[in-house]
């Protein structure tokens, strides 16, 4: 029994000490993403309203598209009227492009410098290669979202609606097999220290009294 006592009251101790080594690299990077967002920017609850965001969500944009051009508007008016509210002027070159429309140019033209100064082609080739869209402007997967689908009912005369739309389930498939991804090593990296901590406990607590007890 007192065997037993003394053991127990190591077993915390030593449990303690397995989680913070296990957990050390998770909790710092916690708390210094925790630092960040309330020093670094106090209104990231409130981004999307934030006038000096620096950067908002393609299928927000898209889907603002899609609600205009439901409405019955035309392609160079819904690119200017959600060119003109997106916050922090990132919709600029949205009435940039309307505007080059309304004055004549080709589809091409209209799309391309300076009218639309986003690197199309690196969003193209990062998203046929299957890469992250995180190291790009969200305003060049918006501008390549549009440029490729709206194409085809301004030179021909069809709805592009049905085609944003399916642009759209497309792009939130893709997210969430990435959300399912990162759940996914999210909870192995949680269960790997738990995991740790509990096995040496469980062989201290219940596998040693029992091997020193029958020993006697």
């Amino acid at each position: 029994m007192e065997y037993n006592s003394r053991l127990l009251l190591i077993v915390p101790v030593f449990v303690i000490m397995a989680w913070q080594f296990c957990n050390i690299s998770f909790g710092s990077k916690t708390l210094l993403g925790y630092k960040r967002l309330n020093i670094g920017d106090s209104d990231t609850k409130y981004e999307w309203r934030n006038a000096y965001s620096k950067d908002i969500d393609p299928l927000l944009g898209l889907h603002m598209i899609i609600v205009a051009l439901r409405s019955g508007v035309a392609i160079p008016r819904a690119l200017n009227v959600v060119g003109a509210v997106l916050p922090g002027g990132h919709g600029l070159w949205m009435c940039e492009v309307s505007r080059a429309l309304i004055s004549g140019d080709s589809w091409h033209e209209a799309w391309s410098p300076p009218h639309v100064r986003k690197n199309i082609q690196a969003v193209s080739k990062s998203t046929s290669r299957n890469k992250k869209l995180e190291k790009i402007d969200s305003s060049s997967v918006l501008a390549t979202w549009l440029m490729t689908s709206l194409r085809e009912s301004w030179c021909n005369g069809s709805s592009p609606v049905p085609v944003l739309l399916a642009l759209s389930k497309h792009y939130e498939i893709t997210m969430e097999n990435v959300a399912r991804q990162e759940t996914s090593r999210l909870s192995v990296r949680l269960l790997l220290p738990v995991g740790l901590c509990f096995l040496p406990a469980f062989i201290c607590i219940g596998i040693i009294p029992t091997v020193a007890s029958l020993m006697r």
